[in-house]
């Protein structure tokens, strides 16, 4: 199976990019989606979906997605999770592309996102844009993606040394089929910043301070 967990605040884009990531499935009826809001009127919105209700006003995708993942049950390691937002678009039959990825191996994928440098060498803060995983991998993190102790902003860098660190990394940009799994970030033009996205980088310096901290612990430390 695969599932997607997915946190948003603006739940008539979900409905848009959901439908898109359904439409470009080879196999939808191997595909369950989960998810998370931050308020009541926004589960009416979504009422045909699973959603959990996070309660609170903590804005950004760190405390929800520590919601869904927590408390995902999957009948088998090798089940693949997905962590999606709301700027993110497929390749199409992107399922069929993510079982062959990851078939026989565990752990987490780094995909073309479009956006990001393929080499992270020179890069400060390497992380992960869309996080990608089989269940076992999810288990190895003590079930956590983006850890809660985050807004927003870092959260992606941790996850990304935590998998480092575990030698879970599984790095498929340059590989032959080269997809991708277009990240529509505003600073490239793909779409126009919104509120939630000031608010994200309102919270920028308080994320940077945590992450200067908890990328000095330990692995054990951190996912603690």
């Amino acid at each position: 199976m695969i599932y997607i967990l997915w946190a948003t605040i603006r739940p008539e884009t979900f409905l848009e990019m959901h439908k898109i990531w359904m439409q470009r499935a080879l196999n939808k009826n191997n595909i369950i989606t989960k998810v998370a809001v931050n308020w009541e009127q926004h589960k009416q919105i979504l009422k045909d979906f699973d959603v959990t209700v996070v309660n609170t006003d903590k804005i950004g995708v760190c405390y929800p997605s520590y919601v869904l993942s927590s408390n995902l049950e999957c009948k088998n390691d090798s089940d693949i999770i997905i962590f999606a937002s709301d700027d993110f678009n497929p390749p199409v039959n992107w399922d069929n592309y993510l079982i062959k990825k990851m078939d026989g191996k565990s752990g987490g994928l780094i995909v073309r996102d479009g956006y990001q440098a393929l080499d992270f060498s020179n890069m400060l803060h390497p992380c992960i844009t869309i996080p990608i995983m089989t269940y076992e991998c999810l288990k190895k993190l003590n079930k956590i993606i983006y850890n809660p102790v985050y807004c927003h902003m870092f959260s992606d860098s941790e996850l990304y040394l935590n998998l480092k660190e575990m030698n879970l990394l599984i790095d498929v940009r340059n590989d032959d089929d080269k997809q991708v799994f277009e990240h529509l970030h505003h600073s490239t033009g793909k779409r126009n910043a919104d509120l939630a996205d000031q608010h994200y980088y309102s919270k920028w310096k308080e994320d940077e301070i945590t992450w200067n901290k908890r990328r000095l612990m330990t692995l054990e430390e951190r996912l603690a």
